[in-house]
């Protein structure tokens, strides 16, 4: 009989969130199981196997889509020639990053030049921008949407691994009550916010739902405000998407983020079965004002 061990003792064995453990079953990298009373995720061999090469193969860098080649050929030349891949892709980035450590020798020759002045002056700031800023702008991603105001019944968990136990029973509602198919469904993390594996942490779940519409409980309701929001779509690096996002808005001349609503993450769900595996696709979504 094959070994099996939970979402959560995988997590600390392997020092991975079990939101990653979720995002990579997602993609289709391996499969779970559920505990029927729990429901929590468990694994087997095949899929711990399946988890221990993916996280490698993540530390180096290299995209799901080739690790999912690499699982289904299970092949040491398969495997070679992604990696021969990704040495090839670092090769071009040492290339930009050479370009980049030229204007930065460009800019600091200037400033040298410059050494007279002891502030930084609209002169001196023009100078810099045509310099190295021209180097970087055009490569701001993200959008600006309008959400509308959304009545949603949400769910809160604070735990180990709290995504399933907050998504399941909304999900299963959902289903129960015939809201599955238009319901939007946002996501985040909580307060008290994820830091090292192990640690519990919080995690909301929240769907949208109809005017008149009952909530039953444990859920509560609430009122999202809408407005505007800079939407990036997620990578499977959903932390890095976010340092991604919130860099963009550092830098743009028009907006800023808006701390008094809420950042969310909408999930696309497709049209896989229910169960293990389903495939969400993130949207994240960040509140701004104009500045």
């Amino acid at each position: 009989m094959s070994r099996t061990i939970t979402i959560q003792e995988c997590s600390e064995q392997l020092g991975l969130t079990s939101r990653t453990l979720r995002h990579w079953e997602a993609e289709g990298l391996f499969q779970s199981k559920r505990e029927v009373s729990s429901r929590w995720r468990t694994y087997d061999e095949h899929a711990l196997k399946c988890i221990r090469i993916t996280a490698l193969l993540r530390r180096m860098d290299i995209p799901i889509r080739e690790i999912q080649t690499v699982l289904d050929k299970s092949s040491v030349p398969v495997l070679k020639q992604v990696i021969q891949n990704r040495i090839r892709a670092l090769q071009v980035h040492q290339e930009e990053l050479e370009r980049v450590g030229q204007h930065l020798h460009q800019v600091l020759d200037y400033l040298n030049n410059s050494n007279k002045r002891t502030s930084i002056q609209e002169e001196l700031l023009s100078e810099m921008e045509n310099v190295f800023m021209s180097n970087v702008t055009g490569q701001s991603t993200f959008k600006v949407i309008t959400l509308p105001a959304m009545r949603v019944a949400y769910h809160i968990v604070v735990d180990q691994s709290p995504e399933d136990k907050a998504i399941g029973p909304i999900m299963d509602w959902l289903e129960s009550a015939n809201l599955l198919g238009t319901a939007r469904l946002f996501g985040g993390n909580m307060k008290p916010m994820p830091s090292i594996a192990g640690k519990p942490y919080g995690y909301g779940m929240c769907a949208t739902i109809p005017d008149g519409t009952t909530v039953p409980e444990p859920f509560k309701e609430m009122t999202l405000p809408g407005g505007l929001y800079a939407k990036l779509d997620s990578s499977d690096d959903i932390g890095g998407s976010w340092k991604m996002l919130m860099d963009q808005l550092e830098h743009s001349q028009k907006y800023r983020s808006d701390r008094s609503r809420l950042c969310l993450e909408e999930h696309i769900r497709n049209d896989s079965p229910a169960g293990s595996g389903n495939l969400y696709d993130l949207s994240l979504l960040e509140p701004v004002v104009l500045k």
